[in-house]
């Protein structure tokens, strides 16, 4: 990781990138690339890998996050709200105990992996809190990826997401705008419009969901 500025549309926003993504390496999320490589016996060393905390190159990253999608049983919508209320309600050992245990079976669920993290790093347990950077390294590597699947101000061009959830997290917990000034469906995308610090327009960022 190392600090750039990305030229993004009109707008320049700081961003933490990942190498490939600062040398314009894009990776490669063409469904039936993804679904050949997801089929292939690496796939569960790589997830493996992943859930270690191990930093993956951005195509394997791309084969495990996009790859997830295919899974049999995956449910872009399901919600973890025994999570949410634990985390809120200031229960934050309850809060890790449930991410952690439903990021075994949705590994790649950033609404997760940013409340086990949160939740591990606040943790005076020090066998807990030690896992705060495990969840780290996947939830940037997860948003590395999402920066790098496009440039996100064109439609032709959109980040692309699993799970609509993701979107918002990405935005809020990553890009961190200033505001997000609206949301709406375009077609078959879902745009947001927002203001970020030190760019004088509002900008549009659009999302495509990998499906």
């Amino acid at each position: 990781m190392r600090l750039k500025t990305l030229l993004v549309g009109i707008a320049l926003i700081s961003c933490t990138l990942p190498a490939a993504h600062a040398e314009g390496i894009k990776p490669n999320v063409d469904r039936n690339t993804i679904e050949s490589a997801s089929r292939e016996s690496g796939y569960v060393s790589l997830l493996s890998r992943f859930k270690s905390g191990e930093t993956l190159p951005i195509q394997d990253m791309a084969t495990v996050y996009y790859g997830s999608a295919l899974a049999p049983g995956f449910n872009p919508d399901k919600r973890y709200d025994d999570v949410m209320t634990s985390y809120d309600s200031g229960n934050i050992a309850k809060a890790h105990e449930l991410a952690a245990a439903a990021l075994e079976s949705d590994p790649t669920n950033l609404t997760l992996l940013f409340k086990a993290y949160a939740s591990a790093a606040a943790s005076t347990d020090p066998a807990v809190n030690t896992k705060a950077s495990v969840y780290q390294s996947r939830l940037l590597q997860i948003c590395d990826l999402i920066l790098a699947s496009g440039l996100g101000v064109t439609d032709s061009s959109p980040y692309i997401v699993v799970r609509p959830a993701d979107m918002d997290e990405f935005l809020v917990k990553y890009i961190q705008p200033a505001q997000i000034v609206g949301k709406s469906k375009i077609g078959k995308l879902e745009a947001a419009k927002v203001v970020i610090d030190g760019v004088p327009d509002e900008v549009i960022l659009y999302f495509n969901q990998f499906k």
